[in-house]
């Protein structure tokens, strides 16, 4: 376990020290980690630990977390310079500190990775409309197709599920079963929802 935090300062007449954590999540090979690059301070997705060493810094600390996605390594590096100026530091950080950290870094992780999806999701969804769709039902989902449907941009999500299963059942014919039921026979309820996203990104 890491020691809690405590703060050293060093004064004008003593050397200096910089110090900065890097992070390497979910790593699964423990024989490569010192050549991988590390996220977070100086290490910003391109420095390695061996490009630390390099660079003159030492590793001041190491911390090392089991994930079921693989191993999370965190490293604490100072790296002592001759400028004549005080400085206060941190010579170790606090495992709740680590914590923190680590709970921060995925939250924005999962955020970013919710909105590509969504993005992803949406694109599907274009891709289906404009492919099948748009020619009876208008570029927004705004026309009632043979004057016989409702508008698909007024329709709730599960409506159009259930409206879809009909024509593949063969439980529903206004008049447009013989268009539909192509369409009801190949679109699953995951392309639906696509569907239903798109159009209500264009509204």
């Amino acid at each position: 376990m890491l020691k809690k935090s405590l703060l050293v300062v060093c004064t004008a007449s003593l050397l200096s020290a910089s110090t900065t954590m890097c992070y390497k999540k979910d790593h699964l090979d423990p024989s490569t980690i010192e050549s991988v690059s590390l996220d977070g301070g100086e290490c910003n997705g391109s420095l390695s630990v061996i490009d630390m060493k390099k660079d003159g810094y030492k590793i001041d600390s190491m911390k090392i977390q089991n994930t079921k996605d693989g191993l999370n390594y965190i490293y604490v590096f100072t790296k002592n310079s001759n400028k004549k100026e005080t400085v206060a530091i941190p010579n170790s950080i606090s495992d709740t500190h680590l914590s923190a950290q680590l709970k921060k870094i995925r939250k924005e992780e999962i955020i970013v990775k919710e909105k590509e999806e969504k993005i992803s999701f949406v694109k599907a969804g274009e891709k289906l409309y404009l492919s099948n769709c748009v020619q009876c039902h208008g570029k927004k989902g705004e026309k009632e197709a043979y004057n016989t449907s409702k508008p698909l941009n007024t329709l709730s999500v599960e409506y159009m599920r259930r409206a879809i299963l009909d024509y593949r059942l063969g439980d529903k014919d206004n008049g447009m079963a013989i268009v539909m039921n192509p369409y009801a026979s190949f679109l699953t309820q995951d392309d639906i929802q696509k569907v239903y996203d798109y159009l209500h990104t264009v509204q």
